[in-house]
């Protein structure tokens, strides 16, 4: 009886967790949504990230939409002033040819399809969302307090896992091509309402 009970509160706490993270998840894509793009699914940047969540190579074969393969072929890192190991392109490519070619997708229609549809990106954006909640919590970082999840979570959209945990340890900023800092995003959730996002000057 009472491995019984034990089993039945476990299995209760799990379900718990998978619906707060389900929450967590939500409102990280509701917020990211909108302040990466207005929501707008066919919006690409003037770096040629993609969609609503302005996804780059990286996240989009980390999702499985885009092969690692044909990215590894045509990029290779290189040490700059302010990264230890800045991607470059090969042979004239950038990273809007890359994913203007259909043959570096895994979805049919590539590129295209992948703007047209909102349920492909939130797909790819679901998959980031729980990798990443997997890889702070083999950190050692309690995910189960739901603002800091989130807080994590957008910060780890911006500058990888990596940044959002020296952010969260060390106060370590990172800010990315355009200058916009991780902060902003650590502190996006507590400054939205419903997905608006309201930044104090």
């Amino acid at each position: 009886m009472r491995l019984l009970l034990k089993l039945v509160t476990i299995i209760t706490l799990f379900t718990i967790t998978i619906n707060a993270n389900e929450a967590v998840f939500e409102d990280v894509k509701r917020t990211l949504a909108m302040m990466e793009s207005g929501n707008k699914k066919n919006i690409v940047n003037s770096r040629g990230f993609l969609g609503k969540y302005q996804l780059g190579a990286m996240s989009l074969i980390e999702a499985g939409f885009v092969k690692l393969k044909n990215y590894k072929a045509l990029t290779y890192t290189q040490k700059t002033s302010t990264r230890a190991a800045k991607v470059m392109w090969r042979d004239g490519y950038s990273l809007t040819k890359f994913l203007n070619e259909e043959q570096n997708w895994n979805i049919a229609g590539g590129k295209r399809a992948f703007l047209a549809s909102d349920e492909l990106q939130d797909e790819a954006m679901d998959r980031i969302l729980r990798k990443n909640a997997k890889r702070l919590e083999r950190a050692g970082i309690d995910m189960s307090n739901p603002k800091l999840a989130k807080s994590l979570l957008m910060s780890a959209h911006l500058g990888g896992v990596k940044s959002a945990i020296a952010l969260y340890r060390n106060g370590t900023d990172y800010k990315d091509e355009y200058g916009t800092s991780i902060k902003r995003y650590y502190q996006a959730d507590k400054n939205s309402q419903n997905g608006i996002i309201k930044f104090e000057n």
